[in-house]
């Protein structure tokens, strides 16, 4: 058993443990793959959470317009522009008005663009919101 033992510490002693660098390479190729996938699929959360964030405070803002209205009887628009005729298509929600009449308690980033939509359809009071840059998957009231 000690010559054993002995043969196996002279056979350490030579350079036979350990990685070889064809082991270490593999090794750090594989981890960088999965780090590769994690980051792939971390950031697609990133732009799901801003679309749904979005679409939170689009439906803020439409009750707060809303409320606006019925107080005001005019849309929170800039100039505010009394019905009819209403806001007219693509104008511009004023979110400082309805900060202002604590309707909100903050504005949304400013990725986050809400106009007013007038067609078939909708009433003349209806929020629209995109991302800015715009995504074409995430919008507010299509």
């Amino acid at each position: 058993m000690l010559l054993l033992l002995n043969s196996a510490r002279r056979r350490a002693k030579r350079g036979q443990g350990g990685f070889t660098l064809v082991e270490l390479l593999v090794v750090i190729a594989i981890l960088g793959i999965l780090a590769a996938i994690v980051l792939f699929n971390i950031s697609g959360v990133n732009a799901s959470a801003a679309c749904n964030a979005m679409k939170t405070d689009g439906a803020t803002i439409q009750t707060a317009v809303d409320l606006y209205f019925y107080n005001k009887t005019l849309y929170p628009d800039s100039p505010d522009v009394a019905l009819p005729p209403g806001p007219a298509n693509n104008d511009n929600v004023n979110i400082g008005e309805l900060v202002a009449s604590n309707l909100l308690h903050q504005a949304p980033p400013a990725t986050e663009k809400f106009t007013y939509v007038v067609k078939a359809g909708y009433g003349s009071g209806t929020v629209q919101g995109n991302l800015v840059p715009a995504s074409a998957g995430c919008i507010y009231n299509p």
